[in-house]
């Protein structure tokens, strides 16, 4: 089914279901995704529904105001892949005491930190839309083409808009990964809402390709 504008009209949704949240400025941008953390329940645009995903921190449960969605129908053992994924998400963040600021990153869209005698990974690092799609790949769905040799390059005020808490620290946007002035090729939350809106059979065999343009849905 193709990702759904909610303001033509409620649609019923499935959990871990993609839930995107627009800017309340700029037309159509969309700024925020996470998964649906229920099942069957019908919205329209700009009502409130539970979901999991990376704020930061990481949250399950939370409530969300909700514009727009993308559903690829889930098997009963995927949807227990995926939970079983997020319970070990969040034990690792717990174990460890990883705050908010350091779960997140937004360049890349996710980063694994690793013990630096051992190699091993502790814990992974992710943006709202990386979040969304390691979930996705915990089930073998790989939704958009990461390469950034392709993703388009988007310059600091479109970061601005799509991380508004960023503006006038430029220590947080070098925390989270991006040096420099840009323009920089990176992941942003509209870029799932556009790969959901194919065909299934499409979202599950070709990872969906962004241009430029495509923060906004």
């Amino acid at each position: 089914m193709p990702a759904i504008d909610l303001t033509r009209g409620s649609k019923t949704l499935s959990r871990y279901d993609v839930v995107g949240v627009r800017s309340e400025s700029l037309d159509r941008f969309v700024i925020h995704v996470g998964l649906l953390d229920e099942d069957k329940c019908s919205l329209e645009a700009g009502g409130t529904l539970s979901a999991v995903h990376m704020r930061p921190p990481l949250k399950q449960g939370d409530t969300i105001q909700v514009n727009v969605a993308g559903h690829v129908p889930l098997t009963n053992d995927e949807w227990k892949i995926i939970e079983t994924w997020l319970v070990k998400i969040a034990d690792e963040y717990k174990k460890l005491g990883v705050g908010a600021r350091d779960q997140f990153m937004i360049h890349p869209h996710w980063k694994d930190e690793c013990d630096p005698k051992t190699g091993v990974r502790r814990y992974r690092r992710y943006s709202c839309a990386g979040f969304v799609l390691d979930a996705h790949q915990q089930v073998n769905i790989e939704l958009l083409n990461i390469d950034e040799g392709v993703l388009p390059a988007v310059d600091r005020q479109v970061i601005i808009s799509a991380y508004p808490n960023v503006e006038g620290h430029p220590d947080r946007l070098r925390s989270w990964g991006l040096e420099g002035t840009g323009p920089w090729r990176l992941v942003l939350a509209g870029y799932v809402l556009h790969a959901l809106n194919r065909p299934t059979d499409q979202i599950r065999q070709d990872p969906y390709r962004a241009k430029e343009g495509d923060h906004n849905f």
